[in-house]
């Protein structure tokens, strides 16, 4: 009975890192999905007040060739696997967090700034390369925040981005606050607009001098 018991534990604590795993904001009106689809790439969704936001969403990147053939011209190890940080993925564990404080700005339009927001970081493990990639959730009550970590290994010592496919698929045409995509600067003005007026707005809001450099007319920021 006892090891009858441990299995079925064990085979619990499985089906749970391969289901969806949730994270809510301090607030509880925002709440942030992250599962593995089929092919074991990442998918992230975001809901407010329990409506979709964000439909399920891709993450990952695609890397240019060999992970170091770019730095070694020795190494010609072919592998369809090689440029691949966007599926064959499991997860190996999940860790949570919570963070709160206020601190004071020396500059800006506020005395004080609260940061307040739940965490979750996903480990990941692309079981054909070992290679390994952490993704870190932060969700605010005004929003979610994400980021790519990538853990010091040797089976991926360097490498160049060749895409990366986030994906932020929006439930409609939401009004964004945004500026810009530029490579080179960040001085733009904000502007608060729908998407679906970005392209027409983004284009006449560039200025035609050599510190801009757009790399698209629907490229935000």
């Amino acid at each position: 009975m006892i090891k009858r018991n441990f299995m079925l534990l064990a085979f619990s604590l499985v089906v749970g890192l391969l289901s969806a795993q949730t994270l809510k904001s301090p607030n509880g009106q925002l709440e942030a999905f992250f599962s593995l689809d089929a092919a074991g790439a990442p998918v992230y969704e975001l809901h407010y007040k329990g409506s979709p936001v964000i439909k399920p969403s891709k993450m990952g990147f695609e890397l240019m060739g060999n992970a170091q053939e770019e730095f070694n011209s020795e190494i010609k190890k072919e592998n369809n696997h090689e440029t691949s940080l966007y599926d064959g993925f499991h997860v190996v564990d999940i860790k949570r967090s919570v963070f709160d404080e206020t601190w004071q700005p020396v500059w800006g339009e506020t005395a004080s700034i609260r940061n307040h927001y739940n965490e979750m970081a996903v480990a990941l493990n692309q079981k054909d390369t070992e290679r390994n990639m952490v993704i870190r959730f932060r969700l605010f009550d005004d929003g979610l925040g994400f980021r790519y970590e990538f853990p010091v290994e040797n089976s991926l010592v360097y490498f160049i981005v060749k895409e990366e496919l986030t994906q932020f698929a929006m439930t409609g045409d939401h009004i964004a606050w945004w500026i810009s995509g530029d490579y080179d600067t960040q001085e733009y003005d904000y502007t608060t607009s729908r998407l679906s007026e970005i392209r027409g707005v983004n284009e006449a809001g560039r200025q035609g001098n050599l510190s801009q450099t757009g790399f698209s007319n629907t490229g935000v920021q």
